[in-house]
């Protein structure tokens, strides 16, 4: 708060003090003057003298000088005030300011008596007793002054207490009115009040009658030869006089204590009654559905209650946020779970679907894997016997090399043994030549030996025979020569063709060899590659065969996930029923903690009723 603001309500705080407090002046002066036993203008001039400057200086400045300071230090926020320190300082400054004035109530009261005892030279008594009789008198007013004083601030403190409903309060002593000590209080300052008013009264009072009555009895001579008609008259005059004389300020005062204290008793009932009021008003107001902290704190035990109940509330509010913060966080959760798993079902609905594919799928690869692995190992047995054949084949070309080898061998001796033949034709031509030669010869001969037979006659008809038998073998051996001759020419025309045929046969032997080593080659290396290709059929076959296992493993994994896949959805069509259920509990709570709409903790404390 501002300098100015705190001026503004130390001067109201200091208004309702002196506006009921004033109240108390007149009694004041009445029971002072009684006790004083002033009359007359000794009484009017003692009020006229003393009454203005007491009641402006004591009554006056120094009460709000002190209201001022209290009211500043109580309201006044400090940096190490914790929660509860400053409401504990606005509750007991009512109390405060009341102890406060006690001080200058006895101070006024003994000016207002010492000074006119010392003027007067009357007793000093009279102050001591004064004091007593309107401290006591003064505390009874306070009781309703106190009440005035708690209106003032009690928007204040409201204002602290909603500000820190949480705080505890630290107040106690005198300072901290309780009503199991203050009720008690408030009635023996009523008694007290009594029994000093009246003993002040009466005693006074008979304390004059008997000073006068003794006086009367002594100013006839002698109390003894007084009759005792004469006595009880004198003594019954002065019952009379007693009677009068404290009949109206007994009834004065009493009438003021009466009225002060039904007004105390009804203002304390009346207080009692709205602190009652509002705790039940925050009650109802609980009950309704719009809790609010109650309109109420003080140092009594309905102060207690409020207290309480605003730190009740206070945990309620935190649980009710809490509540309602947790009542959206599910709801926003079952929504989004919701979500998740309307996307989760679809998802699912498609992994199902890809899944059931998939078994169907797996299936005929399971079959082709199948397929292959007799595929691979019909391959296998196939390149099995390839490598065999290649083997075999190997083997034959190797001995086809050889028979090759051996077959070039054999061309190469029947070329030169064809050779040597036409060399041994040539000479049997040249023999054939020799035997026509001798053939001609042996023809000319035999012709010779003929014409000598036909010349002989008769006796060379013999040698003629011979002679014709001889040229008829000439001409046949000229025949078979020549024909022999026609035959060695074709032996020799096909010697050489033969030699030329040999020798292009040799070339082409060589060349087959050549070509037979390469085959070999070829041959080998097709057996190293059909050696390899079996190697490899055997690892695909080995590979086939355990990817055909998995194949198998895949099925049945995939039929345990196609299984799991219905529990699931089973589940998620259960977890839809359970979100539903949640999401109408989560609308239920929150619709439940938003019924309670919590009265802020900042919000502005209206200005407390007229009542208390």
């Amino acid at each position: 708060m501002t300098p100015s603001q705190l001026n503004t309500i130390a001067k109201k705080v200091a208004k309702a003090y002196s506006n009921h407090s004033g109240m108390a002046t007149l009694p004041i002066v009445y029971l002072v003057m009684l006790i004083m036993d002033y009359q007359g203008d000794r009484a009017r001039n003692t009020a006229i003298a003393l009454l203005p400057p007491l009641i402006v200086g004591i009554a006056l400045l120094l009460p709000n000088l002190v209201i001022k300071r209290i009211v500043i230090k109580a309201l006044d926020s400090r940096p190490d005030d914790k929660p509860g320190d400053r409401l504990t300082r606005i509750l007991m400054m009512p109390r405060t300011i009341e102890i406060s004035m006690v001080p200058f109530v006895t101070l006024g009261v003994g000016l207002y008596v010492g000074l006119p005892a010392l003027y007067y030279g009357t007793s000093l008594w009279a102050v001591p007793w004064a004091m007593v009789d309107v401290l006591l008198l003064v505390l009874l007013i306070w009781l309703q002054v106190r009440l005035a004083l708690e209106k003032e601030v009690r928007p204040y403190a409201l204002e602290e207490f909603h500000g820190h409903p949480e705080a505890t309060l630290k107040g106690g002593g005198l300072l901290w009115p309780r009503q199991r000590w203050y009720l008690p209080y408030a009635f023996g300052l009523f008694v007290a009040n009594t029994l000093a008013i009246s003993a002040t009264v009466v005693g006074k009072k008979a304390y004059g009658t008997f000073t006068e009555v003794r006086t009367q009895l002594l100013a006839d001579g002698s109390v003894k030869s007084m009759e005792i008609s004469q006595f009880l008259d004198i003594l019954q005059k002065a019952v009379d006089e007693l009677t009068v004389s404290v009949g109206i300020p007994l009834g004065l005062l009493g009438a003021f204590l009466l009225l002060n204290a039904a007004l105390s008793a009804w203002r304390i009932a009346q207080h009692q009654s709205e602190a009652a009021r509002c705790v039940q008003e925050a009650m109802q107001a609980l009950a309704s559905g719009s809790p609010k902290l109650p309109d109420w704190i003080s140092t009594d035990e309905v102060g207690d209650l409020a207290l309480a109940t605003a730190q009740a509330f206070e945990q309620l509010r935190a649980f009710s946020e809490s509540l309602g913060e947790s009542a959206h966080n599910l709801r926003r959760s079952a929504e989004q779970l919701g979500s998740s798993t309307t996307r989760q079902t679809e998802v699912l609905t498609l992994q199902a679907t890809a899944l059931q594919e998939t078994q169907v799928t797996t299936q005929e690869i399971k079959e082709t894997s199948t397929l292959a692995a007799q595929k691979a190992e019909d391959i296998l047995r196939k390149t099995e016997k390839a490598d065999e054949i290649s083997r075999m084949g190997q083997s034959a070309i190797e001995y086809s090399l050889n028979s090759i080898q051996e077959i070039g061998t054999q061309v190469r001796e029947m070329a030169r043994q064809i050779k040597s033949l036409e060399e041994r034709a040539r000479q049997i031509g040249n023999i054939t030549t020799t035997v026509k030669d001798l053939a001609d010869q042996s023809n000319m001969l035999a012709l010779n030996a003929a014409i000598e037979a036909v010349r002989s006659g008769e006796h060379g008809k013999g040698f003629g025979v011979v002679a014709r038998e001889i040229r008829s073998l000439a001409d046949q051996s000229i025949k078979a020569t020549t024909r022999v001759r026609e035959i060695l020419l074709d032996i020799s025309s096909a010697i050489r063709t033969s030699v030329s045929m040999m020798e292009k046969g040799t070339e082409r032997v060589e060349t087959s060899i050549v070509q037979v080593r390469e085959f070999g080659t070829r041959i080998q290396e097709l057996a190293g590659i059909v050696r390899d290709n079996a190697s490899s059929v055997r690892q695909i076959t080995a590979a086939v065969t355990q990817q055909n296992s998995g194949i198998v493993q895949i099925v049945q994994a995939v039929t345990q996930l196609s299984t799991m896949m219905d529990q699931t959805m089973e589940q998620l069509r259960a977890s839809d029923e359970a979100l539903t259920v949640v999401h109408g509990v989560a609308e239920q709570v929150t619709g439940f903690v938003g019924n309670y709409s919590w009265v802020d903790k900042n919000q502005t404390t209206p200005e407390p009723s007229a009542q208390g």
